[in-house]
């Protein structure tokens, strides 16, 4: 089942309906591609490839292409980081 992120709702309010999975693929995103999710993307192909790759990320998401193509889809539809609403709360 995909999850749909509505661009509607504010960064926050998505952020706190992640699965905890979905929300260390943000934090991820955010220290580790400085926010890229083309650049995460890619090396989680590279990976899925065998061929090298600069980050191993154990994220026990069952479509983790999908969530980042959707987090992405997100971001760019907002216009902001939902890196930037996590916090230790979450």
């Amino acid at each position: 089942m995909a999850h749909e992120l509505d661009p509607a709702r504010a960064p926050r309010e998505i952020a706190l309906e992640l699965p905890a999975p979905a929300r260390r693929l943000v934090a991820a995103c955010g220290a580790l591609y400085g926010g890229d999710w083309d650049d995460l993307v890619e090396d989680l192909r590279r990976r899925q490839a065998g061929r090298p790759y600069l980050f191993k990320l154990e994220l026990p998401l069952d479509d983790v292409l999908g969530w980042a193509e959707r987090l992405k889809t997100y971001e760019r539809a907002r216009g902001e980081a939902l890196a930037a609403t996590l916090g230790d709360d979450l």
